[in-house]
């Protein structure tokens, strides 16, 4: 590999909120995809989270509430827990130095990003 591509850079800090946004929004997403289509399968055949409650399922409407609840439940958990690993991230890079990261050119400098936004 020509090193005259390389591209050297220094992740020198994340930002913890948008970092945490965009963890929890994917969690809840794929919790959509993945949990709801389970809940509701395992709901038909009678097995799940639901059946060994009984009434007290019921109370809170069977799985219903699961199907909504747990994916919001997920994604604040993550952006909680993101938050604060983000935060310990910073605060590592910040004792380190920051954390080099190579990059390949191709063909297009960083200076010329966003410049076609900026002529407009």
């Amino acid at each position: 590999m020509n090193t005259n591509n390389i591209l050297k850079l220094k992740l020198k800090r994340v930002d913890p909120v948008k970092y945490a946004t965009i963890a929890a929004i994917l969690t809840g997403l794929i919790m959509l995809i993945v949990f709801v289509p389970f809940t509701l399968l395992f709901s038909l055949v009678g097995v799940g989270p639901t059946s060994s409650f009984g009434e007290g399922a019921a109370i809170f409407g069977g799985s219903i509430v699961l199907i909504i609840l747990m994916p919001i439940i997920y994604a604040v958990m993550v952006f909680i827990i993101t938050l604060i690993s983000t935060s310990l991230l910073n605060w590592i890079l910040k004792k380190t130095g920051g954390l080099d990261i190579d990059f390949e050119k191709t063909g297009l400098e960083i200076s010329h990003i966003g410049q076609d936004r900026i002529e407009q």
